[in-house]
This record gives structure tokens, sequence and C-alpha cells, in this order.
């Protein structure tokens, strides 16, 4: 028993020495540890010493140019600036053109989140012009009907609107007072609405984009836009608009086969470009250049189908109608008739070029040919 408790104070004594050493060294290594840190928290990263004025412009550069939306998902997100640090956050807060362009438009975001981040970026924007983009289709009227309540006390504010929508009835009662700064209006809708929808004043509406649906749901300033795209129409929807677009410069129009051979012309005494493009691949050939009157018309893009059965004839009849100012004719997809007849034909127009591509889709190697075409065509024309 002695001899036990004899070991024991032996061991114990070395322990003690033991630990006396390691809490010397766990000294030493707390102390080196607490200069280490002190170092590191001196350091200052170089994109942290940047002037609060450099940061902020650095910002404006990360969403798209105004007014395209920028991802809400990507990793260059604008939300992604505000969890990097502190200081990034307050910056990217304290920026409200930041936040002026919202997408609401993709599905793959529950609406329940879009409308979140709706509210959030309509307050940080302040009084920004807004451009706004939302696809509707798919979710419940509610839903939808949160997200335009949210959107609506904001018309004054608005500059691009861009909806995808089911119908407009729902958005109907919300659109009815002014939207005095609307600039730009995209349209995309399925279904016919009960009755016309009116917008409310829209005095500087320039740009519309719709659907073959929404440009019979909808009762717009027509007279006082330069630029229409159509998407889905045919001959006997398109007319009457284009009747009413007295001040239009630009108007491009995908259209649909024809129900029958219209009487009436569309003049357009202002239109300096046109491009009409088929919306299907069988579309069937007819003359659609017999109902446009452009007398300022200076830029032309066609399907030959577009030309009708003679589409030499079509182009040469219609020249004179748009007052001699044609300057440049791109014909497109495929072509029964020679090019070089084309040129014999079109001797007054100084740029003629081809392209494959009829209808809506990505650059390709049909943009090679439009261009090889277009050189040889200027080259044809010096001579």
């Amino acid at each position: 028993m002695l001899r036990t408790l004899e070991a024991d104070r032996i061991r114990s004594a070395a322990l003690t020495a033991q630990i006396l050493d390691l809490e010397k060294s766990l000294s030493a290594l707390r102390l080196e540890h607490a200069e280490v840190q002190s170092r590191l928290d001196s350091y200052k990263y170089p994109v942290l010493t940047l002037p609060t004025e450099s940061v902020s412009k650095i910002f404006l550069h990360v969403p798209s140019p105004y007014p395209g939306v920028p991802s809400l998902i990507e990793t260059r997100s604008l939300a992604s600036l505000t969890c990097v640090c502190r200081k990034w956050r307050d910056i990217a807060l304290s920026i409200p053109s930041l936040w002026r362009a919202i997408n609401l438009f993709n599905q793959d975001t529950p609406l329940q989140q879009r409308a979140h981040i709706c509210d959030l970026w309509l307050k940080r924007s302040r009084s920004c012009s807004l451009s706004i983009e939302f696809n509707g289709i798919g979710g419940g009227v509610l839903a939808i009907s949160k997200i335009i309540e949210l959107i609506a006390p904001h018309r004054p504010r608005l500059k691009h609107l861009k909806l995808f929508v089911n119908n407009l009835d729902v958005c109907a009662f919300y659109w009815q007072g002014t939207m005095p700064v609307l600039h730009h209006l995209d349209l995309d809708v399925l279904c016919f609405s009960s009755e016309l929808v009116s917008f409310g004043g829209l005095p500087l509406l320039r740009s519309v984009v719709l659907n073959g649906v929404a440009s019979q749901s909808v009762r717009l300033p027509w007279a006082q836009l330069t630029s229409l795209v159509l998407h889905k129409v045919t001959l006997e929807a398109f007319i009457p608009i284009l009747s009413q677009t007295s001040n239009l410069l630009h108007c491009e129009l995908h259209l649909r086969n024809p129900v029958f051979d219209s009487d009436g012309v569309a003049t357009v005494p202002f239109l300096e470009s046109l491009v009409l493009k088929a919306q299907q691949d069988d579309h069937p050939a007819f003359e659609y250049l017999k109902f446009f009157i452009t007398p300022a018309l200076s830029n032309l893009t066609i399907p030959e189908r577009f030309l009708g059965l003679e589409p030499l004839r079509s182009l040469t009849d219609f020249i004179p109608k748009s007052g001699g100012k044609l300057r440049d004719v791109c014909i497109t997809g495929r072509k029964l008739v020679p090019k070089n007849l084309y040129r014999e034909a079109l001797q007054s127009v100084p740029r003629l070029s081809f392209s494959q591509r009829e209808f809506s889709g990505r650059a390709g190697e049909d943009d090679l040919e439009l261009e090889s075409d277009y050189d040889s065509s200027v080259a044809a024309n010096t001579d």
C-alpha cells in the first residue's frame, strides 16, 4: 500500500511538471496566434480600400444595361452583392438605380418568392423609373393578382413593362390609371379578354410588342407609336392597326397564314424600316407588299414567299409606292428566283442581300451567307 502511494506521488509530480510545460507552450502559441490574427485584422483587401463612389460605379455594371432585367439566380445577380460583406451590402442598398429593373419572368422561381422580390426591389428603387418583366403563366389568379397589386401603385414610375399572362382580365382593373412615363409595352397573352382593355393615359408610349391575341385585346394610342412588333398576326388583323400608326418608323410583323385576300391597304407615311417574317414554315406563297403604302421606306426585309408567285414583279411594283427611297432590301428564306435576276430587277436599290434565315432564331451560318451576299451586292452596284 505504501509503495503504491509513493508511486502515485511521483507520477503526480511528473504530470504536474508536464502540464506546466504544456501550459507554457500553449501560452506561447496563444501569443503567436494573437499576433498573427492582429496582422490579419489590420489587413485590408485592395477592393475594400476603394472609395465608395468607385464601388458604386462598378456595381452599376453588374446588371444588364437598363432597361434589361438582371437574372435572379445567376452568381452575378444583384442579390449576391449584398451577401459578400456589410460594406458591400450598404453600398448596394444605397443605389436606387441598381434595383429599378425587376425580373419576375423566371418560372423556376415560385410566384410567392417573386412577389417578395418584387416588393423588396420596388422599395429599394425608391423614385427611379422602372423596368418590369412578369410571367404569370401557370400561376394561380390570387398569386398573380398579388404581384399586379404590388406593381400597380408604381404606375407613375413604369417606363418599360413586359407581361406574359393567360388573359388581361386579371390586370385590367389595376391599369386604369395614367402611366405618364411608360415608353415600351410588351404583351404576350394566351386568351382573349372579355372586353377591350385600356391601359389609361400613356402619353410617352412609343414602342409596343404584341402577340396576335394581345393586339386584339387592348386599346392603345396607335398614332403616337414609332416602333411596333406584332407576333402571330394575320393579314386582316394587322391592316386595321397599321392604318392607325401614322407616325410609325419601324415595324416588324411575324405573320400567320392569311385567311382571306383583304381589300384593305395600310398607309404608313413615315415608316422607314419594315421587317416581315413567317410564323410557320408552311406559310403559303402570298403577295403581302400590295397591302402596304410606305412612301418613306428605306429598309425592307421580306421572305421570298411573301412576294407571291411573281417575286420580281411584286418588288418592282412596290418600289414606286416606297417613293423610290429604298436603300436596303434583304430577301430571306428559300429562293426560287436566282440572285442575279434580283440584282438586275433592283438596280435602283444600293444594297441588296440574301439570307437563308426566315424565322426568329439564333444567329448562325445563315448570317455568314447574309454578310457574303451583302458584300457582293455592294460591289455589283458599285460597278
